[in-house]
């Protein structure tokens, strides 16, 4: 039986209050400041008194429902035009509710991770960007954002707070909805809404419904490991510091005192013999673990000082790590539930303690085993790229080596309590999907793949499932548009785990109706999951909408392989282009690779010739396969038309991907 997520005290109350006085509540979509759906009948709901009679008004039309049994209703208004006038929405019953501020436009719900939870804030220091930042004041593009509140039932609300775009609210955007929203707003000139359901780190399980789920045996299992999982979490978190002192105790691997720190060695006093941070522990001088400082020191030239960063150390696996810069305590990491040790962690360094010329970053590691690294980042990668050229070179101390552990002693280490509601199946789509239906809605901006970078296969399944869970909540055909994964060396930069998922994102949009795609091969970064050109991301992702959902002759795609046959030793690509084929910085064709029968891919040569690319290598004299852009790092991605847009990637190989049977 599914059980239901123990709520705040203080949530429960309000709840309880609520219903004892037979208020009507709208659902928490609804509010001052909205955009409404132009063009469709626009149903409006809530809950009030069992047989209450509510009536909803607005733009001189108005509609009535009466409470179920259950307290909800829903009224549903006639379709309106696009309207930038701010009106009111009224809803009456036992009270009455005003919201103010209202207009009709067009409404993208726009979810997914990270990437489409990142704000126009995380802008604000790129100068690339600053003028965006000061140039947005757009008062009829509005957000309202979604609470992060995840749940194991469907909820019957869900807390929204709208905000027209200013220069100063534009910051809580989200960066991919802004710019999209900006391109459409200027060829609509209607008032564009943008509702933020996002979380980051999450896999496309969250957000589907678990009736869909339930169709695919794997994913039943998974979902009900998980949520029996979250479950049990409580009482495991609960017990785990106890559990794991006494094994440290009995194993002499207690942290009693941090005896660097007293004798100076985050001011640098440390010293200690040279090391790379990509180095395990056992080269670095503790083969059964222990306690050890990594120091490195960063010159700041004088045009970066004076600025805060966030030191982003990533995923820090079954290890305690204490912060400093320049010798001030940042913080300590590993030691706190419900996490622990098993979640990415992060230091803000205060803008006062970046100083011109050199600055000492010093970390303090404590780590059972000697098996792992530091860290699973570069020093270029946890931030430290935007203020200096960095390496991986250090110095490293040993304050304590542990003694060593037999297998058993291994074995008995408590397992550390791994799991939340957010990365649950369908907890995502229970608390801030499904009550957003059966809001009017224009379309769904869809930016999430990362967390399934290595589950391609599964993905061919999840992202219909996906979409199609979500059209039966809506009871419509709602359209799709989906950012596939941008270049990024995830796994290592020739490794094919997002190429495999790129693919199954092409797949679904070829499938399934209503579904486009915005290609993004050459604008991420191959360093960062987390690109900055938003910019480019948002504008894609507009001219696919404005394609396929508005119907304006404007193209959304680079040139499409239409047909792969082999010629003698190479690889004849006919492609379906928009005026003549070239590349986007002048140069030969990149990212083409060869395979024979042995089904080893080389990398190969490609020339344009009219409509067609042709590809040969010499490694591959009787090729059996081609592919383009099939890696997971795929910047530098040329080939192009004219419109710009990049060619998608490809393979004309079937051959089984990890995970296919």
């Amino acid at each position: 039986m599914r059980r239901p997520l123990t709520l705040p005290l203080g949530l429960v109350v309000m709840v309880a209050a609520t219903a004892a006085r037979g208020d009507v509540v709208p659902n928490g979509v609804f509010g001052s400041g909205m955009v409404l759906q132009r063009d469709m009948p626009l149903p409006v709901w809530g809950t009030a008194a069992a047989g209450e009679r509510v009536v909803v008004e607005f733009a001189g039309t108005a509609a009535a429902a009466t409470a179920a049994a259950d307290g909800r209703w829903q009224a549903t208004l006639p379709a309106l035009a696009a309207s930038a006038e701010p009106r009111t929405l009224v809803i009456r019953g036992g009270n009455t509710i005003t919201l103010d501020d209202v207009v009709v436009g067009d409404v993208w719900l726009c979810s997914g991770q990270s990437n489409m939870a990142y704000t126009m804030a995380a802008l604000e220091r790129k100068p690339a960007y600053a003028r965006d930042l000061e140039a947005a004041s757009f008062p009829l593009i509005r957000q309202g954002t979604v609470a992060r509140e995840p749940a194991l039932e469907p909820a019957a609300s869900v807390r929204v707070t709208w905000a027209a775009c200013t220069p100063t609210t534009v910051k809580s955007f989200t960066a991919a909805g802004f710019y999209f929203a900006r391109d459409v707003f200027a060829d609509q000139n209607v008032p564009i809404g943008l509702i933020l359901s996002a979380w980051g780190g999450t896999s496309a399980e969250s957000w589907i419904a678990l009736e869909a789920l339930d169709t695919v045996p794997r994913f039943q299992a998974r979902a009900a490991e998980q949520r029996e999982n979250l479950a049990r979490l409580p009482a495991r978190i609960a017990a785990f510091p106890t559990a794991l002192a006494a094994w440290e105790a009995a194993h002499g691997r207690t942290d009693a005192e941090n005896a660097g720190e007293a004798a100076g060695w985050a001011t640098g006093g440390a010293g200690g013999e040279p090391g790379k941070l990509g180095s395990k522990w056992r080269d670095l001088g503790l083969p059964d673990g222990g306690i050890a400082w990594i120091t490195k020191a960063i010159s700041v030239p004088p045009a970066k000082a004076n600025a805060g960063f966030r030191l982003d150390l990533g995923q820090v696996n079954e290890q305690y790590v204490t912060a400093y810069w320049n010798g001030r305590k940042l913080g300590d990491f590993g030691r706190k539930p419900p996490s622990f040790y098993k979640a990415y962690t992060h230091f803000d360094v205060p803008a006062a303690d970046v100083k011109p010329g050199d600055n000492l970053l010093a970390l303090r590691f404590t780590t059972h085993f000697g098996d792992r690294p530091p860290l699973t980042r570069s020093f270029r990668d946890i931030g430290l790229k935007a203020l200096a050229a960095v390496d991986d070179a250090c110095f490293v101390k040993i304050e304590r080596a542990f003694p060593p552990l037999d297998a058993a002693a291994k074995a008995a280490r408590p397992k550390t309590p791994e799991g939340d509601a957010a990365h649950t199946s369908g907890t995502l789509y229970c608390g801030m999907i499904h009550p957003l239906a059966p809001g009017g809605l224009k379309g769904v901006l869809w930016y999430q793949g990362e967390g399934d970078g290595s589950r391609g296969y599964d993905y061919r399944s999840l992202l219909p499932l996906l979409v199609t869970s979500w059209r039966t909540a809506w009871v419509r055909e709602l359209p799709f548009v989906v950012q596939q994964l941008p270049n990024w060396k995830a796994g290592g930069a020739r490794d094919t785990g997002w190429a495999e998922v790129r693919e199954a994102q092409a797949m679904t949009a070829a499938t399934l109706p209503a579904v486009g795609l915005a290609i993004a091969t050459e604008i991420g970064e191959s360093d960062d999951v987390h690109p900055a050109n938003k910019r480019d991301i948002g504008r894609r992702l507009a001219l696919v909408a404005l394609e396929r959902v508005y119907g304006r002759a404007v193209p959304s795609s680079g040139p499409v392989i239409m047909r792969a046959a082999r010629d003698g030793a190479s690889y004849r690509l006919a492609l379906r282009a928009t005026g003549p084929l070239r590349t986007l910085d002048g140069q030969p064709p990149r990212h083409f690779a060869l395979a024979g029968d042995d089904r080893v891919f080389h990398d190969a040569e490609a020339v344009i010739e009219g409509d067609a690319v042709v590809v040969r290598c010499a490694a591959v004299l009787a090729p059996a396969a081609v592919r383009y852009a099939w890696i997971n790092d795929t910047a530098g991605a040329n080939v192009t038309d004219d419109t710009g847009l990049p060619m998608p990637p490809f393979r004309s190989d079937s051959w089984p991907i990890r995970g296919e049977q």
